[in-house]
This record gives C-alpha cells, sequence and structure tokens, in this order.
C-alpha cells in the first residue's frame, strides 16, 4: 500500500515538471545559444577547445571514450621464403613513393690549358658522382701546405701585374783576375740588380725579366765588366687550342779574355750585342701539340780600343741570322710530353768577306728529341738530346757537326734538399784563322740543401768545352762553387761564396787557375 503510494506520487511530480518545462518553452523559446549549450553533442569551439565527434553509447560529454579496443588479431609466422617475397614487396613499394632523384648535371668542358698547368682539374672532373644522394657529411679540413721558398721575395702588386724586384752588393778577391797564366790578382765590387715582372690577367700573359751586373776591379785597369739580359715573353690565347708565342731578348756582354777570340793589347774588351726577336703559333690536336715558329738575331761588336790609342773595327763579326723551327709534342700523360724539334737557320755577314778573307756565310739544322716533365713537386723541367749541322760558303771551311744535349732540370729530392741540372750545346760564330766555328757544350749540376729554412748551403760543378773546328784548339773549363745564404728575413739575406776556375787548353800558355772569394747582401721584395 505505501509503494504503490510512492510510485504515484513520483509519477504525478513528473508529469507535473514536463507540463510546467512545455508551458516554459511556449512562453519563453530558448535562445540558438541556449540550445547549442543544453546539446551534449556539440562544443562552441573557443580558443582552447575544438570541435568533437559524437560520443558513442556510454560515453560522457568530455569526450573520453570508454570503449574497449579489440586486442588485434596475432600474426601469423610466415616461413623464410614468403617472408621474403613479402619485404621485397615492401621495398618496392617504398620506393615508388620516394621523390624523384634530380638530374644529374652534365660536368663542364674542362679548359686543355688549365689541365696541363693544373693536373688535378682533369682529376676532380673525371670524379664519379653519380651515387652521391645529397647526404650531409664533414668537411674535410685541408693542411697548409708548406712554401717551396719560405724567405722568397713577396713582390709588389702594381695594377695587374706582380713585381719581384731585387739588388745584390758583393765585394771580393780574385786571385787571377785577368784569367791568363800568372795573371793579377785583385779585389772587385759587383752590382746586381734584377726586376720581374708577370701579368695576373686570366687570358693571355706578358712576362718581363730583366738582369744585370757590373763588376769594377779595384787592382787592375780593362777589366770591368758589364753584363746585361732582358727578355719580354708574351702569349696571346686565341681559343682554348690555339695560341701565339712571342719573345724579345736583349743581351750585353764582353769577350772573355782567355778566349781565343779576344782582342789583344786592348784598354778593355769591347762589348758584344745581341736582339733576337721569335713567333710562334701553337695548336692542340686532342693530346698532340704542334709548333711552328720564326726568329730573327741580330749581333753587334763593339770596335776596340788598342793600348797604343788605335781604334780596330769589328764590323767583320757581325751577323744576322734567319731561322724556323718546326715542333711536335705528345701528351702521353698530363705531366709527361715527348717532343721531336727540327730547326733550319742562315747566318749572313755584314761583310760578304771578312778580313782574313773568308766567306763566313753558313746554313744550318738542328734535330733533337726530348721529353718535357711537368710535376713540380717532384721533378720538373726539359731535356733533350740531338745533331747539329753547319756549312760555310768557304769551300776551305770544313763544316761543323755533332751531337747537342739541353736540359734544365729541377728535382726536389726531399722537402730541404734541391737538385739541378741544366745543359746547353750549340754551334757558334769564330773570328781565328782556319777555324769554321765553335762546338760548345756547357754542363752544370747544382745542389742545394736547406740546414734551417733560414739557412741554405749549395755546391756546383760545370764544365765547359769550346771545339775550335779546323784549328785544333780545344777548351775545357772546369767550374765549381760553395756558397752559404744566411735570410734574415723575406726581405734581407746575407751571402758567403767561393769559387775555383781552371783552365785546361791544348793552345799552348794558355791554362790557368783562380780562386775567388766573394762577400754581399741582398736586399728583394
Amino acid at each position: 500500500m505505501s509503494a504503490g503510494l510512492i510510485v504515484l506520487a513520483a509519477t504525478g511530480a513528473g508529469l507535473a515538471q514536463q507540463n510546467d518545462g512545455d508551458r516554459r518553452n511556449t512562453e519563453n523559446p530558448p535562445s540558438i545559444v541556449d540550445r547549442l549549450l543544453d546539446s551534449p553533442r556539440v562544443v562552441v569551439p573557443g580558443p582552447m577547445t575544438r570541435p568533437m565527434s559524437r560520443p558513442t553509447t556510454g560515453a560522457g560529454t568530455t569526450g573520453y571514450v570508454s570503449q574497449k579496443k579489440k586486442n588485434p588479431a596475432p600474426k601469423k609466422k610466415l616461413s623464410p621464403t614468403a617472408y621474403e617475397a613479402q619485404s621485397e614487396e615492401s621495398f618496392v613499394a617504398r620506393k615508388s613513393r620516394l621523390p624523384a632523384r634530380p638530374k644529374q648535371v652534365a660536368a663542364p668542358v674542362l679548359d686543355p690549358k688549365l689541365a696541363a698547368r693544373n693536373p688535378s682539374l682533369r682529376r676532380v672532373q673525371s670524379a664519379d658522382t653519380s651515387d652521391i644522394t645529397g647526404s650531409i657529411t664533414p668537411l674535410r679540413v685541408r693542411r697548409v701546405q708548406a712554401e717551396d721558398e719560405p724567405f722568397g721575395p713577396v713582390g709588389v702588386r702594381a695594377g695587374a701585374f706582380l713585381l719581384r724586384p731585387s739588388i745584390e752588393l758583393q765585394t771580393g778577391h780574385d786571385s787571377n783576375a785577368q784569367k791568363v797564366a800568372n795573371g793579377q790578382s785583385s779585389w772587385f765590387n759587383t752590382v746586381t740588380g734584377q726586376l720581374q715582372a708577370q701579368s695576373q690577367w686570366q687570358r693571355h700573359e706578358l712576362v718581363f725579366d730583366l738582369r744585370g751586373s757590373y763588376t769594377a776591379y779595384n787592382n787592375v785597369e780593362g777589366l770591368d765588366k758589364p753584363e746585361m739580359l732582358a727578355s719580354l715573353k708574351g702569349r696571346i690565347d686565341v681559343s682554348a687550342l690555339s695560341r701565339i708565342e712571342l719573345e724579345s731578348k736583349f743581351g750585353l756582354t764582353t769577350q772573355f779574355p782567355s778566349s781565343p777570340d779576344a782582342v789583344a793589347a786592348v784598354r778593355r774588351q769591347p762589348n758584344v750585342y745581341s736582339f733576337e726577336q721569335t713567333a710562334a703559333w701553337v695548336q692542340r690536336f686532342n693530346r698532340f701539340e704542334a709548333t711552328i715558329g720564326a726568329g730573327i738575331e741580330r749581333n753587334v761588336y763593339q770596335d776596340a780600343e788598342l793600348t797604343n790609342g788605335a781604334t780596330l773595327s769589328l764590323e767583320d763579326r757581325n751577323y744576322n741570322e734567319y731561322s724556323a723551327r718546326l715542333r711536335g709534342a705528345y701528351e702521353w700523360s698530363p705531366d709527361t710530353r715527348p717532343f721531336v724539334e727540327v730547326r733550319v737557320d742562315h747566318r749572313e755577314r755584314d761583310l760578304p768577306v771578312d778580313f782574313s778573307g773568308l766567306a763566313r756565310d753558313s746554313n744550318g739544322y738542328v734535330l733533337r728529341a726530348g721529353i718535357t716533365l711537368g710535376r713540380k713537386e717532384r721533378l720538373s723541367g726539359e731535356f733533350s738530346v740531338g745533331f747539329a749541322h753547319r756549312s760555310y760558303a768557304d769551300p776551305t771551311l770544313n763544316d761543323v757537326q755533332g751531337m747537342i744535349y739541353d736540359a734544365s732540370l729541377v728535382w726536389l729530392a726531399t722537402g730541404l734538399t734541391t737538385l739541378r741540372f741544366n745543359a746547353t750545346s750549340g754551334i757558334e760564330e769564330t773570328a781565328v784563322p782556319g777555324a769554321s766555328g765553335v762546338l760548345r757544350h756547357d754542363v752544370k749540376f747544382t745542389v742545394e740543401h736547406a740546414l734551417r729554412r733560414w739557412l741554405v748551403a749549395s755546391a756546383s760543378i760545370g764544365w765547359l768545352r769550346d771545339d775550335y773546328v779546323g784549328a785544333g784548339i780545344t777548351n775545357d773549363y772546369l767550374r765549381s762553387s760553395l756558397a752559404l745564404t744566411y735570410s734574415l728575413n723575406r726581405s734581407l739575406a746575407l751571402k758567403a761564396e767561393y769559387r775555383n776556375e781552371q783552365l785546361s787548353s791544348t793552345n799552348p800558355g794558355a791554362d790557368y787557375s783562380a780562386n775567388i772569394w766573394l762577400l754581399g747582401v741582398r736586399l728583394q721584395r
């Protein structure tokens, strides 16, 4: 009875509440905001909220999902063959989703001239970069290489040129200043200057080299000796495979007192001037390089002033030389180039017949083969051997011919030791009665060793032979020296040197020996 009353009362209260809600909705209908706030399915977006999906059955209004997830089905064990097949399919699927690899850019065409001067460029360009995927690799730290000449000149920049000026002052004593048997000794002073200038252009090149010296003897008159050598080299790069090479030279020297060509009883030996101009066209065909060139040379002898006051004309010694050459070289490797060369020339005297009644106009040719080495860090330079021949207009003059060799090699044996080998050969002119010409061979070997970077010792030995063909005279000069250079800095150095010269001649009474001591200072920039 009591339970039924309770149920009946609850039911009536619910009905009354429902009637009140319906009446309230009729009189004051709810706004859109109220309806949104009363809805359990939607949350008003705000700065820190986001719309939420409709909760499932049994979930609260906070968005927490209380439904329990089902456990995944256990994976089936695969056989080794099926596992490999599935792995391969998965790899192919992943690879198909990778972005396309960028197209490989073709390497730029390498200039053969740059590759010849720097072989490392060719190796870098030939490197295979097809496997590079763009991964980041650590940068390589390059070691700073030691300078070849730590106390060498720095140079001065003047516009597009690099200048290297230097001056050297020396004083010394010569036990045989006259360079004759039982010659007189004398103290002497020497001033030597040099100026090198090289262009810094990307294309073409211009190199100027000027060297001059003057030696004054204090105790013997008539031995003062000026010397000068100036050269101007130019290269015009017409294209990547073609270039023009131009060179002008000027030389000033004096005749050697002990030479059979020296004029006797003179106040001082006369000067000899030489002017030379050459031009060449160089064309490259893949690894083969051809050079064709021509040149003209002028040699002038100063008149000699005799001790009795008279003047002796040396006009019959003046001559012009016209030459042409053809050279072919093959690039066996970036550092090695064998070559062959042929050269022909014609020498024409100012006077058809000299003062002794001989017609000394002549024709000659030179054939030689050699090799050029370009490994500056080890062995560099050029070496060649060949054959030279010269015939003269006068039938009484014998032809001059013989083997010749030329070399200019530098070998860096160690980081502190350098070996140099120089050799020149050729057929020179002479005025000795009965002699056709002079077959000359000059060889010099030098060793330099750095006791310290600032203290360099050097030793050299040289041999010079002058063979006067037709006159039966052969002069052999043996020269040796020891030198020490102490560099205070890159601009100032002190030098000390000892030289020994000996002449052994088939001409009676011409042999001599001389000992020379020198001390000097060198200023350079």
